[in-house]
């Protein structure tokens, strides 16, 4: 009785911690609902007469709806981070989004919405 009631109990932590250990899955995009023909760069950005960073993240693509996120870095301390563009854009509009001043952008890529 014992051991069947620890199989039981083992079979049960097993299954739940399978279960716990399973990713979550992300609603799909449509595939024609995605950009396409994408363009990013990156710009420099003048915050005043003697502030000048290259932090400035752009995209434009040729079909889709998107927004642009730019992976920055604080060069005082190291830590990187993500900004986004305050606005979602239509093709063929250019998508823009700023690092903090003084921080540095180190790539820009495209978000569907």
């Amino acid at each position: 009785m014992l051991k069947r009631t620890m199989v039981t109990l083992a079979t049960a932590v097993l299954g739940l911690s399978a279960l716990a250990a399973a990713p979550a899955q992300a609603a799909p995009v449509a595939q024609a609902d995605l950009p396409t023909g994408c363009v990013t760069w990156i710009e420099w950005l003048h915050n005043g007469p003697n502030s000048h960073y290259y932090g400035l993240g752009k995209v434009q693509c040729d079909t889709g709806t998107y927004q642009a996120k730019v992976v920055c870095l604080d060069v005082q301390s190291g830590v990187g981070y993500v900004a986004y563009s305050n606005y979602t854009v239509d093709a063929p509009m250019v998508a823009a989004a700023a690092c903090n001043p003084g921080n540095v952008a180190q790539s820009v890529h495209v978000v569907p919405a």
